[in-house]
């Protein structure tokens, strides 16, 4: 069945097909209902449902009893445009919205007749809710073309002089982002609490960057009344239980994995191809280790990259997630974040692509080697791509919608949670205390009108550090800045020859070189941060609201 004021201009709208709709989308009475029609939204599978046009949305609503939590609901400012295409399955039509800020939405009707009526009566009310916003008769009061136009003349302004103070930012900034869809709070698993504690196993592998979120993460359930262990590598035992978490040990020794990664690139075809072949015996001995570490678990929580969690818990035959600070599923909208080319966007077709093609690499490299472990520790048959399905598997994503937004093709086991910050992440037993020659150093730097510069690449190793180091000496000293310098390069897996003894040269005075501080502590008080683009650091310096360089 369908509804649409085009089609039956002289009927209202039936008032308990509306009652349902305000409810099911939380609208109140100011939103009309104009019509409904039946119709498929396509994710991972297309999904059946109602296709609603509201006074100034665009929503969809699954009907199926497998599906139903799926909701969107877009403003229909946020539509560019509408393209007829053919549909995936025969006997029916298809559609593509296209949607500002994201990946297209492709939608399929049963009859041609239902596709243009739906069309028209979306294209119409496109229409008059763009003629609303010129006339500044609805809520945003200035089109997009406009504020573009403003933008613009603001930027040209200041270009003219560069000692201007930046200007700030609209005071209305959702109108620049992209709308954030599938996002509904009410869903039920969300509202899931257990009845009893259970205990959380976190298992990962890396850098600091790699354990922090999950410190968080377990320090905000155990205050709900659950218990925790994160297993990771034994370098990172006493800061984890510095908070009160338990340990559990891990192997691949991560200074190996980090001369892989520079070798031949992280997580790279040639990492998998040969780092892996190079290595057999560290991916034994983590997999190994963190079948042990992962004992008496209710809940397992992976970091992919960690490559064991899948099989555990299928051994342990427990609950299973993933989670990450990068994008791991499959989507349309970027590339992995493992296969990004230095190239122009190469389309929807493509990023899908280079996640197959991830999974596909990631899986031969190790599946051997997984399939022994299965059958001799694990005692369970081998497995393979296909039957692990792991586009099918529930995944947290502790970075912001507002920096990553969620693509539109991920399904409603896909959350982006937003960042777990850990304040005062180096110690939990003490508070932590700034070095008071640290405080002095940022003291004098703004007493004497000097910009102060965080200097940091996390755990990452390059080839060279002096010529590193001397490279960030010399453009601090063009900059005219003072900078607070954190040299993870130089700490990590650089192994002197005998006849390389010499030490490291020392820095000028408007240096502070400093091993270790914390970002909310830190980035409050200076001016701007230079880093390697991780996740965690990424997320500091954009909560303290500095300018950042990546």
């Amino acid at each position: 069945m369908a509804f649409s004021v085009l089609e039956t201009p002289d009927i209202a709208a039936d008032q308990e097909a509306t009652d349902k709709f305000r409810a099911a989308f939380a609208y109140d009475e100011k939103e009309i209902l104009l019509g409904y029609f039946p119709g498929y939204i396509y994710r991972l599978l297309p999904v059946s449902g109602r296709l609603y046009v509201s006074t100034n949305f665009f929503c969809f609503k699954s009907s199926g009893p497998l599906t139903s939590r799926t909701r969107m609901t877009l403003p229909l400012r946020d539509i560019l445009a509408l393209e007829k295409s053919k549909a995936t399955r025969f006997g029916h039509h298809g559609l593509i919205i296209i949607v500002k800020g994201h990946e297209e939405l492709f939608f399929e009707f049963g009859a041609e007749d239902k596709r243009a009526a739906f069309v028209q009566l979306l294209e119409n009310q496109m229409e008059s809710v763009r003629k609303r916003m010129v006339a500044g008769t609805s809520a945003a009061t200035t089109s997009p073309g406009k504020r573009d136009a403003l933008t613009l003349e603001a930027f040209e302004t200041r270009s003219i002089g560069s000692d201007c103070d930046p200007s700030p930012p609209p005071e209305n900034m959702a109108d620049s982002l992209p709308a954030l869809m599938f996002t509904s709070a009410s869903s039920t698993f969300l509202n899931f609490k257990p009845h009893k504690s259970l205990r959380f196993t976190f298992l990962t592998i890396g850098s600091r960057g790699d354990v922090q979120p999950y410190i968080a993460l377990a320090k905000g359930l155990i205050a709900d009344g659950h218990k925790c262990k994160i297993a990771t590598h034994g370098e990172f035992q006493a800061w984890i239980e510095s908070h009160g978490i338990e340990y559990g040990y891990v192997g691949g020794d991560p200074a190996e994995l980090m001369r892989i990664c520079v070798e031949n690139g992280t997580f790279t075809v040639s990492f998998l191809k040969e780092g892996l072949q190079k290595f057999r015996g560290w991916l034994d001995d983590l997999l190994k280790t963190s079948w042990e570490a992962c004992q008496g678990a209710d809940v397992l929580v992976e970091s992919p990259s960690a490559m064991g969690g899948y099989h555990i818990a299928e051994a342990l035959a427990i609950p299973y997630f993933r989670a990450f600070t990068m994008t791991w599923t499959r989507t349309r909208a970027y590339p992995h974040a493992f296969a990004v080319l230095q190239l122009q966007n190469m389309g929807g077709s493509y990023n899908y692509m280079t996640y197959v093609m991830f999974d596909q690499v990631f899986w031969r490299a190790t599946a051997g080697q997984i399939n022994r472990w299965r059958r001799d520790l694990l005692h369970l048959g081998p497995t393979s791509l296909d039957k692990m399905e792991p586009h099918k598997i529930p995944f947290l994503y502790n970075f912001s919608p507002h920096v990553v937004p969620p693509p539109l093709d991920w399904p409603e086991w896909i959350r982006v949670t937003g960042y777990w910050f850990l304040d005062d992440a180096d110690v939990s037993s003490k508070k932590w205390t700034p070095p008071q020659d640290l405080i002095d150093f940022i003291d004098n730097a703004h007493q004497s009108r000097q910009k102060v510069v965080y200097i940091g690449f996390g755990s990452i190793v390059v080839s060279d550090p002096k010529t590193m180091t001397r490279c960030v000496v010399e453009a601090v000293l063009q900059s005219g800045v003072r900078a607070i310098l954190s040299k993870g390069w130089s700490d990590r897996l650089h192994v002197k020859s005998g006849d390389d003894v010499e030490s490291e040269e020392a820095l000028p005075a408007e240096i502070y070189p400093i091993s270790s501080v914390p970002h909310d502590w830190l980035f409050q008080r200076i001016d701007a941060a230079c880093h390697h683009g991780g996740a965690g650091t990424t997320g500091a310096s954009l909560r303290a609201g500095i300018p950042t360089i990546i």
